[in-house]
């Protein structure tokens, strides 16, 4: 699924006198920002956004929602849990790709990132 489809499902809560949202925008929007850099990604901003990665126990953690997933036993908080991940992950895929192509455009071969890192 892209990017598109992601917001719907806007509610309004009168005790916390925000809007709710059942999938969060936050994801679509980075990911238009991250499309669209105004400048070129320097070799050294492309290292630094290649280092981003999860972190061991977050990698465990979705492999224990997906797990839950995959035998249908996810609760509420933990599939909104799990789909955090899979749109946080979809930006940083995006984040990752640029940084590799700004580092082979300044004669650079990016490093692949190790996980934990």
């Amino acid at each position: 699924m892209g990017f598109g489809g992601i917001c719907r499902d806007l509610t309004y809560t009168e005790a916390m006198g925000a809007y709710q949202v059942s999938v969060d925008f936050e994801p679509a929007i980075w990911a238009r920002l991250i499309q669209a850099p105004k400048a070129p990604i320097t070799p050294d901003a492309a290292h630094y956004l290649l280092s981003i990665d999860f972190s061991e126990e977050d990698h465990a953690r979705m492999q224990e929602l997906m797990d839950k997933s995959n035998e249908g036993a996810l609760i509420p908080d933990e599939k909104a849990e799990l789909d955090g991940y899979v749109n946080i992950a979809n930006v940083l895929s995006v984040m990752h790709s640029r940084a590799r192509v700004a580092l082979r455009k300044s004669g650079f071969e990016p490093l692949l990132a190790t996980p934990g890192t």
